[in-house]
């Protein structure tokens, strides 16, 4: 049993090494890190405030995640996550530039405090996510422009599928902290990590 949980761990690191592109044929399996083909049209002002919004909400938590790792160190599951909040924002930040709407600058605001326990920091995480499921959930109701539909698709099952599980798991573990380093010697993190994509949400981006 012990061997096959560091071969789990190992081949959950294997995979979070993976990088992703906004190449439509590099991001087969990861599509949370590409930019939906479309074409460069003005969208209406309810679209371009849900942009606005989906940015500086990407911005929001990946100001608390870097938070996190200040205080608590390189752990997972905010060390690698935060890398894929800073692809979602980049996914975002395209899609404006693409259909015309003004890409903010500066401190998106509301950035809770970081927690002195690793438990409760996964709890706030979590919290998050669930917020950011809900907000797509919201945004989708309205918007119509395939490409942002797409995109706002596959950040919210990006958060639901993978985001959140993780920091729910590790909000109810009294336990250390897990590192890097620790997790790359099979510390455990087979409990979960492997499921889904790295990346976000298996599919396959067509031209």
């Amino acid at each position: 049993m012990k061997s096959v949980n560091v071969l789990l761990a190992l081949a959950a690191v294997s995979a979070l090494s993976v990088g992703c592109t906004t190449s439509k044929t590099a991001c087969t399996g990861c599509c949370d890190c590409a930019v939906p083909v479309g074409a460069s049209t003005p969208v209406n002002a309810k679209t371009a405030d849900a942009l606005t919004a989906a940015l500086q909400d990407e911005r929001r938590v990946q100001v608390f995640y870097r938070g996190v790792l200040a205080k608590q160190g390189q752990v997972r599951p905010f060390v690698n996550i935060v890398n894929a909040e800073e692809r979602h924002e980049n996914v975002i930040a395209s899609l404006m530039k693409r259909h015309g709407v003004t890409v903010p600058a500066g401190d998106p605001g509301n950035v809770p405090a970081v927690p002195a326990t690793f438990a409760e920091c996964n709890r706030v995480a979590a919290q998050l996510e669930r917020d950011n499921i809900a907000m797509y959930d919201r945004f989708l109701t309205d918007v119509t422009d395939p490409d942002i539909r797409s995109a706002f698709e596959n950040l919210r099952a990006a958060s639901k599928n993978n985001h959140l599980p993780a920091f729910e798991r590790w909000s109810a573990d009294a336990g250390a902290p897990p590192t890097t380093r620790g997790v790359a010697m099979g510390y455990g993190f087979g409990r979960g990590a492997g499921r889904g994509w790295a990346c976000g949400v298996p599919c396959t981006l067509t031209p």
